[in-house]
């Protein structure tokens, strides 16, 4: 089976990796040439000699077009790593020549684009918003939704994500932070406006507030606040259920919030000066730690569930924890798990749309696959 990876820069690079560490032949593009021409380096060898997989510069987004178009007949499954102004073209065109099409996500408005013309158009599968958050925790979230599911009302459902220096580099900054990911997303996930359900109604909040302190049973003391993005459809799914609470976090180390939040709205810094501060006063790093979380509550049952991923000498726990959950579904949408999507009652046969959610995915196989591509190691 063949897979096509579109943008090879640190997160399609562990994408490449895991598709390949899976079985499958590895088709990638990129407008970057160095990410093209790096790649190969990383994740190339099916027995230590042969090349088996392929990486292409690609010029413009026409180009990448004419790149899915030129191996379609070749692609079971295409994964989009690319930046957000990239995705909706290329979403488009998958649905638009039935090709099975999942993609990390990151913009709200690009993804329900992908998602209504999925809905009128979509002959395969498709599935956005499928890296970290939203993806991983939202998966995690169902797993324990599923778990509690019958014989009384689930109250509330509750999400968090921290990607964290490791401790012993946390306290070289004073906001305890180091980049693992683009600042620019992060700016965003920390200013925007974020939706929560809270008692059983959709409502708007900032980012940054409901700060909050948590006790993790892996990393000890942190703290939580509202960011936007990662609760992806979640809210408006879990409404539909009848849960009456259900939120996602940011998770940080003590102090990180009050001071983001100082610089943010009381010194009212703009984006490049943010920006400036994330990347040269707290640097970058590929020592790091990623917390999961989920926590669902039913009655006087919890059903709580943490994940911690680290680093390793080829990736940092950031681009595992994000890669490695979209390659697992990826690999079952490309084997056509997903493919048929008829539920067969006594009513009569029902399609269900090919817009894949979180609910979707088997959590048995789901995990097997992570373990079986050393996310934990």
């Amino acid at each position: 089976m063949t897979a096509l990876v579109l943008g090879v820069g640190r997160m399609g690079t562990a994408i490449a990796y895991a598709m390949d560490k899976l079985g499958f032949h590895v088709i990638g593009m990129d407008t970057n040439r160095d990410a093209a021409n790096n790649i190969p380096h990383k994740v190339n060898l099916k027995d230590g000699k042969t090349p088996r997989n392929e990486f292409f510069v690609i010029g413009n987004n026409k180009d990448l077009l004419k790149g899915i178009s030129y191996h379609k007949h070749l692609i079971d499954v295409v994964i989009s790593s690319l930046p957000y102004h990239q995705t909706q073209a290329v979403g488009h065109y998958c649905i638009q020549h039935g090709l099975r099409y999942c993609d990390l996500g990151g913009r709200v408005d690009v993804s329900e684009s992908i998602n209504s013309l999925a809905k009128q158009e979509a002959t395969k599968p498709v599935f956005t918003d499928l890296g970290l958050a939203p993806g991983w925790v939202n998966i995690l979230a169902e797993e324990g939704y599923q778990s509690l599911y019958g014989g009384g009302q689930i109250t509330n459902v509750n999400m968090m994500v921290g990607g964290l220096p490791d401790y012993s580099l946390s306290s070289e900054n004073p906001l305890r932070y180091c980049i693992s990911w683009s600042p620019d997303g992060l700016i965003n996930e920390y200013k925007d406006d974020c939706i929560v359900l809270e008692d059983g109604q959709i409502k708007t909040v900032k980012g940054m507030d409901g700060l909050e302190a948590v006790e993790s049973d892996k990393l000890g003391k942190l703290e939580a606040f509202y960011t936007s993005g990662g609760a992806s459809h979640s809210i408006h799914s879990m409404k539909a259920r009848g849960v009456n609470n259900c939120s996602y976090k940011t998770l940080r180390y003590k102090g990180h919030g009050a001071m983001v939040k100082f610089l943010m709205r009381d010194c009212q810094l703009d984006d490049e000066t943010l920006n400036k501060i994330f990347v040269e006063g707290c640097g970058q790093c590929d020592k790091d730690e990623v917390i999961v979380i989920a926590k669902v509550e039913k009655d006087n049952k919890t059903w709580k569930e943490e994940k911690l991923v680290r680093s390793d000498d080829r990736f940092s726990a950031m681009q595992k924890a994000t890669a490695f959950p979209i390659s697992t579904v990826a690999s079952l949408m490309a084997e056509g798990y997903f493919d048929d999507r008829t539920v067969h009652n006594r009513g009569g046969d029902k399609k269900l749309p090919l817009v894949l959610s979180y609910a979707d995915v088997p959590h048995d196989e789901f995990n097997k696959r992570l373990e079986t591509l050393g996310i934990y190691n």
